[in-house]
């Protein structure tokens, strides 16, 4: 029997309708639609959900109550099937504060069948079910009303075969025996913190930053977390503010002036007592020399140690026919050897590899 699809939900009642239809389900195919180019923070636009018999896009920008939609999100019976679901889960916390349980990311479990690591929906469609769709929307504008017909299929598209692709991978995982180890995956969803989840470091991803010295580092540092408080309070994009070469070009200048950092932030939506403010901010914040050299301070390990678990890794990536980047990233190598932490001294990896590791170094 085909499915019903329900085109565009934009009305309370027929939103209730369709919560009520699904809130028995066991899993549901979740995908979402946003857009973040003129703003601090991702704007919800789409949300569409699919079960076995029913597809809906439900319009987040129409006057309706969203709330009976997040219980549905958030509840821990239902398996939400979702594919690369990073961003999803960013807009969800910054909805309601939290990250739904019972996640399960095809992407993610893709990868322990043997796909890349960052393989695409599409490509996984077409080989798992041969099921071909268009991505011809993937930069679409989904503020703008009303939708189009295309954006409308795109959106559907996302959704519609979700169910089905994670069981023909679920399948090929219990006949590999990986089923806990995707699980284990999945489940450890609920504790990352990504994107504006976390802003505390942010500043890392200032182009540039990690070249400077000490003292300047440290006058980055303040201005990237000056420049976040800012652009969250105005919701404009970091660079609307002050760009990240401007960052480092103030970093790196002896004996900063006012007159100087007016010369150096080109930017309008900046206003003439904002940069008093972060002057005074910068000149006055004091340099906890101590803070800097513990932040550069790391623990040395041997490069033949490295080279040893490296060459492990890779022979235990090609005997499972999954990459390497699955079982272990050059960070948590190096986290391992140095302090017998992180990733490999947990779960599935630690059971599956602790042993071997640990000969590997001696």
């Amino acid at each position: 029997m085909p499915r019903i699809k329900l085109y565009l939900i934009e009305e309370q009642e027929s939103l209730d309708h369709f919560l009520n239809d699904i809130k028995n389900e066991e899993c549901i195919a979740v995908d979402t639609e946003f857009t973040r180019v003129n703003t601090y923070y991702p704007k919800l636009c789409l949300l569409q959900i699919a079960t076995p018999s029913l597809i809906a896009c439900i319009d987040c920008l129409s006057e309706i109550d969203l709330n009976g939609l997040w219980e549905i999100i958030f509840d821990k019976k239902i398996e939400k099937i979702m594919h690369s679901c990073s961003q999803d889960i960013e807009i969800f916390f910054l909805n309601k504060g939290g990250i739904p349980e019972n996640i399960f990311d095809t992407q993610i479990a893709a990868a322990f069948i043997g796909y890349s690591s960052q393989v695409g929906f599409k490509e996984l469609l077409e080989k798992e079910l041969n099921v071909k769709i268009e991505k011809s929307q993937t930069r679409s504008d989904w503020s703008k009303r009303p939708l189009a017909k295309e954006q409308l299929e795109y959106a559907f598209d996302d959704v519609e075969d979700l169910i089905e692709l994670a069981s023909s991978i679920k399948e090929k995982l219990i006949t590999l025996n990986r089923s806990e180890w995707v699980l284990e995956e999945c489940d450890d969803l609920i504790h990352m913190k990504m994107g504006l989840m976390d802003t505390s470091e942010i500043w890392k991803k200032t182009k540039g930053i990690r070249k400077l010295r000490k003292t300047q580092l440290h006058l980055a540092i303040l201005l990237s977390k000056w420049r976040e408080e800012k652009v969250a309070k105005k919701d404009i994009p970091r660079k609307w503010l002050i760009d990240d070469h401007e960052i480092i070009s103030i970093a790196k200048t002896e004996n900063l002036s006012m007159d100087t950092m007016k010369q150096l932030i080109s930017s309008k939506r900046i206003s003439e007592n904002e940069i008093i403010e972060l002057y005074h901010f910068l000149t006055d914040t004091k340099v906890n020399v101590s803070e800097l050299n513990q932040r550069k301070k790391k623990k040395k390990i041997k490069d033949e140690d490295l080279k040893a678990v490296n060459l492990y890794l890779e022979s235990k990536s090609a005997e499972l026919g999954i990459n390497k980047d699955i079982l272990a990233s050059r960070k948590d190598m190096i986290k391992f050897i140095a302090e017998r932490k992180g990733k490999l001294c947990k779960g599935w990896r630690d059971k599956l590899m602790r042993d071997d590791l640990e000969k590997a170094l001696n």
